[in-house]
């Protein structure tokens, strides 16, 4: 019985052994290299991204917060260009400065003009104040 098992297991040690040995270095290299390239392929993408930003000259700048704070509130166009009329109107250091000083657009709200419930709208999106 111990000889079938020990015949039975050298059998297997060979099936083991002609398996390890079937994939050439050929077949390796040729994994490795597509590994490789598709990791170049997302390391080169990565600092492409950011070649690109940083030439864009937006990249900490004034404007680059405003958009980006536009952005996280889901601001339309419209009302970004009351916000940047009320930035050029109220004159704050930084335009990005209307997203945590309310009183800007209560002003804007009080003027008689024309957007004065895109103001309002505005207020309430952005500090949930409702026009009174």
């Amino acid at each position: 019985m111990l000889n079938h098992i020990f015949a039975r297991a050298g059998s297997l040690d060979d099936i083991a052994r002609s398996s390890y040995h079937s994939t050439t270095m050929s077949d390796n290299l040729f994994l490795i290299t597509w590994m490789g390239l598709i990791v170049a392929f997302w390391v080169g993408l990565y600092y492409f991204d950011k070649w690109r930003k940083s030439r864009s000259g937006l990249v900490g700048s004034a404007k680059s917060l405003f958009l980006e704070l536009c952005r996280t509130h889901g601001l339309s166009r419209k009302e970004r260009s009351l916000l940047l009329r009320a930035a050029k109107l109220y004159q704050p250091l930084e335009p990005a400065v209307i997203f945590v000083d309310p009183q800007i657009l209560a002003r804007c709200e009080k003027a008689q003009s024309p957007e004065k419930e895109g103001y309002a709208g505005l207020s309430a999106k952005l500090f949930g104040i409702k026009s009174k």
